[in-house]
C-alpha cells in the first residue's frame, strides 16, 4: 500500500482540525429552535407571543455574531488564529452546555449572547488557518470540505438535540452537546501547533514598524474592507442567504399555499434541496482547483439555478420531478461555493484574510436577518409565486458579484 507524502498527511491533518470545531459551530446555531417547546414549558413562557420571545433567545445569538464577528476577524489577523478558535469554541461550547442548568428566561438570553461571541471566531480563524497552512493545489477541496461540514453540523443538531432530549430530558441535550464541544477544544490545545498560521512573526514585525511608523493599521484595514472586490464579496453572501436560505425557510409554506404539497413532499424536497447543495460543494471542490473562480462558472450555476427556482412559482411541479428540480438547483448554487472561498481569498492581500473572512462572512447574518421579512411580506399579500421569484432573482443577481474575479482570472 502506497504511504501518503508528508504534505498530504499534513494537509489531512489540518483539513480535519479545522472542519470539526466548524461543523459544531453549525449544530450550535440550531441547538436552541428544536427546544422552542421544551424551553417555553420549562421556563412557564405564557402570554400572546410565547415563540416570538422564545425566538428571541434566537436572535440576540444570531445579532451577537453579526456584531462582533468583524472585529474578531482583526483580532485574528493580529495575535493568531489557533488561540482565537480554541478559545472561541470553549467559550460557545460552555455558553450551549450551561443552557442546561439555566433557571430563569434571563439567563438564556445571556447564555445566547455569550454564544453568540463565541460563534464569531470560525470562519475569521478557519480559513485564516486554511489558506496558511494547506497546499496550494488542494485549497479549493480543503475550503469545500469545510464548508460541507458545515451543512452536515446542520443536519446533526436536530437529531441529537430530540434524540437526548426523548431518550432522557431536555438538559442533558444541551449539557451533551456542549460537553463534544469542550473536547473538541481541549483535542485541538493539544494539536496547537498544526494550527499555527504561517507568518506570525513577520506579521508582529510588521505591526511593530506601522507603530513605530505611526501608520494606522486598522484604519488600512477598514479601507480594505470597503474596497470594491472585498464589498462584492460581502454583497455575494447577503445574496446567497437571501436566495438560497429564503428557499430553506420558505419552501414548505409556498408550495403548501400555492400547489397544496403535503408537507411530508415538500419537506422531502427541501431536503433534497440541502443533499444537493452538499455534493455541490464537494464536486465544486475540484472545479476551484482546477479552473479557479472563473466568472464562466459563476454564469453556468447561478443562472440555471435561479430560471429552476423560477419555474417552481410558474408551473405546479410535483412528486419526483420537484425533488430532482430542487436537488439540481441546491446542486449548482453549492457548486460555486469554493470558488466563491478561492475567489476571496485571490483578492485578500497576505495576513489579512482574518478580517476579510470575518467581515465578508457577516453577509450571510444580514441577509438572513432580512429575507424572513421580504418573503413572510410577499407570502401574505402577493402570494407563493413571489416567494420562488425573488429567491431566484437574488440567486441569478449573485453571479455579478463575480466581475471582481475579472483582475486576476479569465473567463
Amino acid at each position: 500500500m502506497a504511504r501518503l507524502s508528508p504534505t498530504l498527511n499534513q494537509d489531512i491533518k489540518v483539513i480535519s482540525l479545522v472542519c470539526f470545531p466548524h461543523m459544531m459551530s453549525h449544530a450550535y446555531w440550531l441547538v436552541i429552535p428544536p427546544m422552542y417547546g421544551a424551553l417555553i414549558a420549562a421556563f412557564g413562557i405564557t402570554g400572546e407571543l410565547p415563540f416570538t420571545k422564545i425566538a428571541l433567545v434566537t436572535t440576540v445569538f444570531a445579532m451577537a455574531t453579526f456584531i462582533f464577528q468583524t472585529p474578531v476577524g482583526f483580532i485574528v489577523d493580529r495575535v493568531g488564529a489557533r488561540a482565537v478558535l480554541i478559545g472561541g469554541l470553549a467559550i460557545e461550547a460552555v455558553a450551549i452546555g450551561m443552557f442546561g442548568v439555566a433557571t430563569a428566561y434571563w439567563q438564556l438570553l445571556v447564555l445566547a449572547g455569550i454564544a453568540g461571541t463565541g460563534h464569531t471566531v470560525f470562519h475569521p480563524a478557519d480559513y485564516a488557518i486554511l489558506s496558511a497552512r494547506v497546499s496550494e493545489e488542494r485549497m479549493g477541496r480543503a475550503f469545500s470540505i469545510h464548508s460541507a461540514t458545515g451543512y452536515v453540523g446542520f443536519a446533526i443538531a436536530p437529531i441529537f438535540m430530540t434524540g437526548v432530549a426523548g431518550l432522557w430530558h431536555w438538559r442533558a441535550s444541551f449539557i451533551l452537546i456542549g460537553i463534544v464541544g469542550l473536547i473538541a477544544a481541549l483535542v485541538l490545545l493539544t494539536q496547537s501547533e498544526t494550527l499555527r498560521d504561517t507568518g506570525q512573526a513577520a506579521k508582529k514585525k510588521d505591526a511593530k514598524l506601522d507603530d513605530e511608523t505611526g501608520n494606522n493599521s486598522t484604519r488600512a484595514g477598514i479601507k480594505l474592507l470597503m474596497s470594491l472586490p472585498i464589498l462584492m464579496c460581502f454583497l455575494y453572501f447577503v445574496l446567497h442567504q437571501m436566495g438560497g436560505g429564503g428557499i430553506r425557510s420558505f419552501l414548505v409554506a409556498a408550495l403548501g399555499e400555492m400547489y397544496g404539497t403535503p408537507e411530508v413532499v415538500a419537506a422531502t424536497a427541501l431536503s433534497a434541496f440541502t443533499v444537493g447543495s452538499v455534493f455541490g460543494i464537494l464536486s465544486g471542490g475540484w472545479v476551484a482547483d482546477k479552473f479557479g473562480p472563473r466568472i464562466m462558472t459563476a454564469f453556468a450555476t447561478l443562472v440555471p439555478a435561479g430560471i429552476l427556482i423560477a419555474l417552481m412559482g410558474w408551473f405546479d411541479i410535483r412528486g419526483v420531478l420537484l425533488i430532482g428540480v430542487l436537488a439540481l438547483s441546491g446542486y449548482l448554487i453549492g457548486l460555486l461555493i469554493p470558488s466563491r472561498d478561492i475567489l476571496l481569498r485571490s483578492v485578500t492581500p497576505t495576513g489579512s484574510m482574518g478580517k476579510v473572512m470575518g467581515f465578508a462572512s457577516t453577509g450571510s447574518n444580514l441577509g438572513g436577518a432580512l429575507i424572513p421579512v421580504v418573503l413572510g411580506f410577499a407570502l401574505d399579500t402577493m402570494g407563493g409565486q413571489w416567494v420562488f421569484w425573488i429567491c431566484a432573482l437574488f440567486v441569478g443577481a449573485a453571479f455579478l458579484t463575480f466581475i471582481t474575479a475579472k483582475s486576476r482570472f479569465g473567463c
